[in-house]
């Protein structure tokens, strides 16, 4: 049985105000796009005064058991100072990864037959 979309758009975004939240408790400046594109949930003033940019992913306690640190169909390409946060609320667990660290530990799917890359 599927979540609702509805629902999981709810959750997803409760999430994003959670791990904004706890970046904030830990003192980091955090600003919020006021529309969701080009897939960046939230922006971070580092200490040096460079930004980064944040995408946030989470997976519900009511996921499929054993999924519940899979985080599948996300097609990405390396970003120079964009970084990833991984919550799993089954797990209670956060990851925290670079573009580069995401590619070097993803799984790849092969590309469909029609795809210009095959």
């Amino acid at each position: 049985m599927s979540v609702p979309f509805r629902s999981s758009a709810a959750f997803g975004k409760r999430i994003e105000f959670y791990v904004v939240g706890l970046m904030l408790k830990e003192g980091l400046d955090v600003y919020l796009p006021l529309v969701d594109d080009d897939a960046i949930d939230a922006v971070i003033k580092r200490p040096d005064g460079r930004f980064v940019e944040v995408q946030i992913k989470a997976r519900s306690k009511d996921v499929e058991f054993g999924h519940a640190g899979l985080f599948a169909a996300l097609t990405h390409e390396h970003r120079k100072n964009y970084w990833f946060v991984f919550y799993s609320e089954r797990m209670d667990t956060l990851w925290i990864m670079s573009s580069k660290e995401f590619i070097k530990g993803a799984s790849k799917n092969p590309p469909p037959p029609d795809h210009p890359l095959r």
